[in-house]
């Protein structure tokens, strides 16, 4: 009887605290990157990944970004009650928190190779890049690492976009979950726009890109609300309703 409450602010815990380190270190991971000639406006995360003095915390928060997709495909997959659309959407957030996992990690070919002595731990000796490469296959791998990267990217906001959106159209027919669900269903629209804007318009990309994972960051938070709010529901019994009613 106490093991699903226990497993449930278990997994709620974790969401929130991995919503913090994901912030956190986005935020820590730009500090700086100005005196680069990087632009919030004009240069993609990835660019910050690659020349950004605390490059590292923005591959910290790649990995707490995975876990956070996967934390609440798990949570999703709790609350889906034999739906399909529900369902089919916690497996695609969990796919795509297996693919974020690899974006995270996945070689990048950096302009500049950091100090050793600060993050030699964090680069390992088969990571070639444009320093390290001495070959021509290393060259070689250095620019297929950075393909693979940026594909990566791609597949991973797809899938994801797609999940949130199976998860949305799941949760339309219950009271409980409307709101949440046409809320979602508007929102994922706009993410896709914007993700896809940035991905092309050859101006101003970044700003774009970043207008996307604002939207998307404030949807995690609603899902997390949403969630807590779901398990006080079951908890109390079929005459509670939730508070975003």
């Amino acid at each position: 009887m106490n093991d699903r409450p226990l497993l449930s602010r278990f997994i709620d815990s974790g969401i929130v605290i991995c919503l913090l380190v994901t912030l956190g270190a986005l935020i820590y991971g730009h500090v700086g990157g100005e005196a680069g000639g990087l632009s919030l406006i004009d240069s993609y995360v990835t660019e910050y990944m690659k020349k950004a003095p605390h490059w590292p915390w923005l591959i910290v928060s790649s990995f707490a970004f995975a876990l956070l997709l996967f934390l609440l495909a798990l949570a999703f997959l709790r609350q889906s009650e034999g739906n399909i659309l529900i369902l089919a959407g916690s497996l695609l957030l969990a796919a795509t928190a297996m693919g974020n996992f690899f974006v995270a990690y996945a070689p990048m070919r950096r302009v500049e190779q950091p100090p050793p002595t600060a993050h030699e731990w964090w680069t390992p000796t088969w990571w070639f890049t444009s320093h390290t490469s001495r070959t021509p296959y290393e060259h070689g791998m250095a620019d297929a690492y950075t393909d693979v990267h940026y594909r990566a990217i791609r597949l991973v906001i797809s899938t994801g976009l797609t999940g949130i959106f199976c998860i949305a159209s799941g949760m339309v027919a219950s009271p409980q979950r409307r709101l949440f669900g046409w809320r979602t269903l508007g929102a994922v629209p706009v993410m896709a726009v914007l993700f896809w804007t940035g991905d092309q318009v050859a101006q101003h990309h970044g700003v774009w890109q970043r207008l996307g994972f604002v939207v998307m960051y404030a949807w995690l938070w609603s899902a997390r609300q949403t969630l807590a709010c779901l398990r006080g529901h079951a908890g109390a019994g079929k005459g509670t309703r939730c508070s975003q009613e």
